[in-house]
């Protein structure tokens, strides 16, 4: 039997001690303002302005911790979401599915399916390498958002960038793919808000394409018209396999 793994992000976070920072500053908030009330009843306007230029030095570095607080939150709030390793029955379904479809539009045989196979996981590999370089964050690949499959998910300050990485042989994305990709960012988002944090969602939709400039053009054209009406924020990143290779694999 295999343990799924339950290790969320509040393991590199420690909220706790943020909550005491918090507490600590509040009351020596309070304590100073009791003070400043009390030297300017007694006009002692020297002592009164020591005790102003506390407050604001005090209160400009809790400010400080609650915005870090916010980001900190995204992460421990996240394990009532069940974040979750992708099992790899589900990896395995959604990459069977990718090649048999490239196979069709390629018409290919049996015989090659191996080789497509190899090609689609170097070109995911190699796109979610690419999106980790430019975002100078750690990307967690193959994970579950409230039982919600994605290829990769990025979480930087207190946006959480959810990945979905297809490799495009031809000028055209189904708009049946871009229908399960949009439910299943509806559904992940209506289990964020059920947490009531604030957590910011988009889509980073990457596009791995083997297409000259002409079709590519193309391919901008018709993801104009299909993104219409989106739940979340979409960014769509087109990466051509050939310039991939050569930056991480190509000596």
């Amino acid at each position: 039997m295999i343990k799924q793994n339950e290790r969320s992000l509040a393991n590199f976070a420690r909220p706790g001690a943020n909550a005491l920072v918090l507490a600590a500053g509040a009351a020596a908030l309070f304590c100073l303002a009791v003070g400043l009330v009390w030297t300017l009843s007694l006009q002692s306007f020297g002592l009164a302005g020591l005790f102003m230029l506390s407050i604001i030095g005090l209160a400009f570095c809790v400010w400080t911790n609650i915005n870090q607080w916010k980001r900190i939150v995204v992460g421990e709030d996240s394990r009532y979401l069940a974040w979750e390793i992708d099992l790899p029955e589900s990896q395995r379904q959604k990459l069977n599915h990718e090649v048999i479809s490239l196979a069709k539009i390629l018409d290919i045989s049996q015989e090659q399916l191996s080789d497509l196979l190899s090609a689609y996981i170097v070109a995911e590999d190699l796109a979610l390498r690419q999106i980790q370089q430019e975002a100078r964050m750690p990307v967690m690949r193959h994970v579950q958002i409230g039982n919600v499959p994605f290829d990769g998910v990025l979480v930087k300050h207190d946006v959480v960038t959810c990945i979905e990485v297809s490799f495009l042989v031809t000028p055209n994305i189904g708009q049946e793919k871009i229908n399960l990709i949009m439910n299943k960012m509806a559904s992940t988002k209506k289990s964020f808000s059920q947490l009531n944090i604030g957590a910011k969602m988009r889509l980073l939709l990457v596009l791995v394409t083997q297409l000259d400039q002409q079709a590519e053009a193309q391919l901008r054209s018709s993801l104009v018209k299909k993104f219409g009406h989106t739940p979340v924020d979409v960014d769509i990143r087109l990466l051509d396999f050939e310039g991939l290779q050569k930056i991480y694999t190509i000596d």
